[in-house]
Formats: C-alpha cells, structure tokens, sequence
C-alpha cells in the first residue's frame, strides 16, 4: 500500500454541458439533494430554466462531492445514472483513472480523514469550500487493484443490504400509513 495524491487518480470535472446538449429537460442534482452516500431527490427541470450552476455531467461509477461545507459529508456514488443527470458546480466530479477501481475510490474519499483534510482546507468562514486543486492535493491510501476491487466489494455488500434495508423501511412506514387512514380517517 502506498499513499498518493488524488491528482494521480482521478480525473476532476472532466465533462461539462456544451452547445450541443441533446437534452431539453434535465435531471438536476443540487447540493441539498446529496446526504452521506445517498440522493434525497431530483428536480426535473428545462434546460431553458436550469440554473447556472447546473453544468457537470456524470456517469457510471463517478463520485460526486461537495465543495462547499465539507464537514456536512455531501457525497455520492453515481450507479447507472439517467442520460440526463446533471449536478451542480458546487460538486467535484471524481473519475477514476485506469488502475483505480471507482468504488473503492469514493469508499476512501468518503473515509473521515479525507473530511477532515478537506475541513481544515476550506476557505472562507461563512461559506467554507474547498476549491478543486485542494481536492486534487489531497492523498489517499492506493492498494494494487485486486486488493481495491477485494476491498470494494466486501464494502459495498454492505452498502447494498443498508439501502435494501432503508427501502424496506420506507415501504413499511407507507402501509402504516395508508392502514392509519383506512382504519381512523375513512
């Protein structure tokens, strides 16, 4: 294991919208909608109307992090996203180079040392952020790629069985929900 700059491993923003977007509506990704590895919603927007900061382009196996206020841990794994997803200026868009296995990429950006690096990094008080050459100066441990790939996928079982975990509950928060109204309400 050898510990190396992100600028070694990851294309940073490497695609933004151009003129020739073939897209007139939009699956916009904003700050608020990001939590610690989870998508609270979308907004289905036009292009026409999208704000400014709508520009970064994802696809499968990115990691999109915020810049802005790293110590609120805004972070994603993108999986098999929409044609159309577009995210805010205010996230890094982190692609792995060849020899770096996406997901383990994002579970050790994701670890709090990275966060903490990113905290004690930021800029401004009242807005703190942290700017792209920041993220890219900032070192990760980088095992060879079948020790990644192992690493990864003993992770993100894991991962998997929260989130099943997590749609299981809100299914049965729903049936509770529509038995209250059938029971008490009709």
């Amino acid at each position: 294991m050898e510990v190396r700059a992100l600028k070694e491993l990851v294309e940073v923003n490497p695609e933004t919208i151009r003129k020739n977007y073939p897209y007139d509506k939009i699956e916009y990704i904003d700050i608020k909608s990001v939590g610690s590895g989870y998508l609270i919603e979308t907004k289905l927007i036009p292009l026409s109307k999208a704000p400014s900061r709508a520009r970064r382009l994802i696809k499968d196996g990115d990691t999109i992090l915020s810049t802005v206020r790293p110590n609120r841990r805004s972070f994603l794994y993108i999986k098999k996203p929409k044609s159309n997803v577009v995210v805010s200026t205010g996230f890094a868009v982190l692609r792995a180079k060849e020899g770096v296995d996406p997901r383990y990429l994002y579970y050790a950006i994701t670890d709090q040392r990275f966060t903490d690096y990113l905290t004690l990094s930021a800029k401004g008080a009242a807005y703190p952020a942290v700017d792209t050459e920041i993220i890219k100066r900032g070192k990760i441990p980088i095992w060879p790629i079948d020790i990644q790939q192992k690493i990864a996928s003993i992770l993100s079982t894991y991962d998997d069985l929260i989130e099943n975990n997590t749609r299981r509950i809100q299914i049965l928060e729903e049936m509770a929900q529509l038995i209250y109204r059938e029971w008490f309400v009709n």
